[in-house]
């Protein structure tokens, strides 16, 4: 067979792959792990359930590749690359990261799932905990960058400053996809203020010109 040939169906066949797992996390996210249908996903994958199966036999392999493929989307390192600005000081991905905490969007509303889910699914338990870590390890070296960088207080313990974003993150998400009214949210200059402020050493007055 021409490598052409090959190359092209490779690509489809990887096209086909991530137009599952995108449909299975949707389902996954307005559905719950117990109520998704391989059915439903094939459905809004645009393919047949004879597609999904010879790649994920079983409901619970789709589902753990699912959340991998919506974690990867929701790690620090993507979310830079994501805004343009992994090449910028690490005071602008900080704050960047920081910003787009307030920003309502479908990707992170698995987070609601998954913590509903966690606690009865080892699927999603072990997937879960691969994701924080992950995440955790990533922040790490942004914040032990940003120390260097002169952004965050180099006397702060790295893991409690780790620790300290991922509350953050997590706990305003699960807030806003709560519903928090308009008038708890505050808006992003203050936000990176205290963020800022919460963080180090830079004086709040700069946040907002370090992130544009």
């Amino acid at each position: 067979m021409p490598t052409e040939v090959r190359l092209r169906r490779r690509r489809g066949s990887e096209e086909t792959a991530r137009r599952v797992l995108e449909a299975a996390a949707e389902e996954f996210v307005e559905r719950g792990y117990d109520k998704a249908v391989i059915s439903n996903i094939a459905r809004r994958a645009g393919v047949t359930p004879g597609a999904v199966y010879p790649r994920w036999p079983h409901k619970s392999d789709l589902m753990a590749a699912a959340l991998d493929h919506l974690f990867e989307q929701l790690l620090p390192e993507q979310r830079i690359r994501d805004m343009g600005i992994a090449d910028l000081p690490t005071t602008v991905m900080v704050l960047g990261w920081a910003a787009q905490l307030l920003q309502p969007e479908q990707t992170k509303d698995v987070l609601v799932q998954v913590f509903g889910s966690a606690r009865n699914n080892e699927v999603i338990q072990e997937r879960l905990k691969g994701f924080l870590n992950d995440q955790a390890h990533q922040l790490g070296v942004m914040i032990e960058r940003s120390k260097d960088e002169g952004f965050c207080d180099s006397q702060q313990d790295t893991a409690a400053l780790t620790l300290f974003c991922q509350a953050i993150g997590i706990g305003t998400h699960l807030l806003l996809a709560a519903g928090l009214a308009d008038p708890y949210i505050p808006s992003e200059q203050n936000w990176l203020a205290l963020f800022a402020k919460l963080m180090g050493s830079v004086a709040p007055g700069s946040t907002t010109e370090s992130t544009g």
